[in-house]
């Protein structure tokens, strides 16, 4: 699959995970839940193959209690949502600079399989 067809299948993949709308690339207007991957690295495998590792942003509630509470009841079924089209390494919550304010994004790390 293509790097397109990869971005297209994670976007598809996390709009199955409750209250979560994927999207190809950064909603130009953020709702928490809207998600969508960012290409983390391209590193060489065995022969020309190259593994794929994605970083995906889910913008949370920007309270930080809330942003915790959305995390808590959210972080599994991304996770299996995002199981039919890679494996999850890390999931971290973190703030994102845009313009003045660093708002709350739960970034997952992952694979292409």
């Amino acid at each position: 699959m293509s790097l397109a067809g990869d971005r297209q299948a994670i976007a598809d993949a996390l709009s199955t995970a409750t209250d979560v709308t994927g999207h190809l690339y950064r909603p130009v207007k953020l709702r928490h839940g809207d998600a969508w991957p960012l290409l983390g690295a391209l590193e060489r495998g065995p022969g020309r193959a190259f593994e794929v590792s994605w970083r995906v942003l889910v913008y949370l509630p920007q309270d930080g209690a809330a942003a915790s509470e959305w995390v808590d009841a959210h972080h599994e079924g991304l996770v299996d949502a995002l199981e039919a089209v890679g494996f999850v390494d890390r999931i971290e919550p973190i703030t994102i600079p845009d313009g003045d304010a660093n708002p709350y994004v739960l970034q997952i790390t992952m694979r292409s399989e």
